[in-house]
């Protein structure tokens, strides 16, 4: 089953951009990234978007990268999943993600490139990059540790363990929890609010928020897209993903 990329535009200026596979935990791959890239390129170009919002299906919001993915990444020069958070983290209207159930890897990544963020209480997070002799992707090595502190950040992506929707809220990945289920409905609430203010003062606000890291974060999409493609031709690398396939 191939992921969809669906939007959807209400309007009162607020656009739903769903990923949804379910069968396969929503994983993403190359289609995905230039349908997900293509949207946000054309809600940016729309006047009448004010507010996007990204979600997955009831269950999972995403498990991230396709594995088979990083085994194609040996030959490859650049990485379309870094290439979409770097689309993401400029885009310059509001962004809300409401998660639900899993986000893995690049599904927590996605998250802090979100100006806010809303999961349902069970959600699960995950950064195992480690665990496939990979690292990580989307300059997550550049605002984890500033979100959450240099213990958290090395406990989250050197051993490469789960944590919780409440941790996540802890740490600052998220705006806050919710009901089971719910995510999305606070996350739409959140948008209402947000189309209820001046609009170009909260775009201004934004870039202001934005600015100060701009060069930092920039650097380090760079420095991680580098180590990642170094990593991706290793031997150590592909036997862990192959490992992964064969169980």
């Amino acid at each position: 089953m191939a992921t969809r990329i669906t939007t959807s535009r209400r309007a009162d200026g607020i656009t739903l951009l769903k990923i949804s596979c379910p069968e396969r935990r929503n994983i993403l791959d190359e289609a995905s990234y230039a349908q997900l890239i293509d949207a946000l390129a054309a809600a940016e170009a729309d006047d009448a978007v004010k507010v996007l919002i990204i979600t997955g299906s009831e269950n999972c919001f995403t498990a991230g990268n396709d594995l088979a993915n990083y085994k194609a990444l040996a030959e490859a020069t650049e990485v379309s999943a870094i290439t979409f958070l770097r689309r993401l983290h400029a885009f310059p209207k509001p962004v809300i993600a409401a998660a639900e159930g899993l986000a893995l890897g690049l599904g927590t990544s996605i998250l802090m490139h979100c100006d806010f963020a809303y999961a349902g209480n069970s959600t699960s997070f995950y950064l195992p990059f480690v665990n496939f002799a990979l690292t990580p992707l989307g300059a997550t090595t550049q605002m984890l540790p500033k979100l959450a502190g240099n213990k958290a950040a090395s406990e989250m992506l050197m051993l490469g363990t789960s944590f919780s929707a409440a941790r996540a809220c802890e740490l600052g990945l998220l705006t806050d929890t919710t009901p089971d289920g719910m995510a999305l409905e606070q996350a739409l609430t959140c948008a209402t609010r947000l189309i209820a203010k001046p609009f170009e003062a909260l775009l201004a606000t934004k870039a202001l928020l934005r600015e100060g890291d701009a060069e930092a974060i920039g650097r380090a999409f760079d420095r991680e897209e580098q180590q990642l493609l170094e990593r991706c031709r290793s031997a150590e690398a592909q036997g862990a993903i192959d490992a992964f396939f064969a169980r």
